[in-house]
């Protein structure tokens, strides 16, 4: 899960404690779970798989540019 969390404060994010990722104070409504060597983004009201990944800053980093758009700050 560091991999994860290194990725996402290149972009001014976070975890929450239960794996929702947080931007400027706001929960985003993506919950990361980490299972195999893989990380999965998935909604967290319908729990619909949006992504998934090898478990590396990679996969982290395609998901929020192509998702949201984020750039690096």
């Amino acid at each position: 899960m560091e991999t994860v969390v290194q990725a996402l404060a290149a972009y001014g994010a976070t975890l929450s404690d239960w794996g929702v990722i947080i931007r400027n104070g706001k929960a985003t409504g993506v919950n990361v779970v980490v299972r195999k060597g893989r990380v999965n983004f998935k909604s967290t009201g319908s729990g619909k798989l949006l992504a998934s990944g090898p478990l590396e800053a990679a996969s982290v980093e395609r998901f929020v540019e192509s998702f949201w758009f984020w750039e690096k700050s």
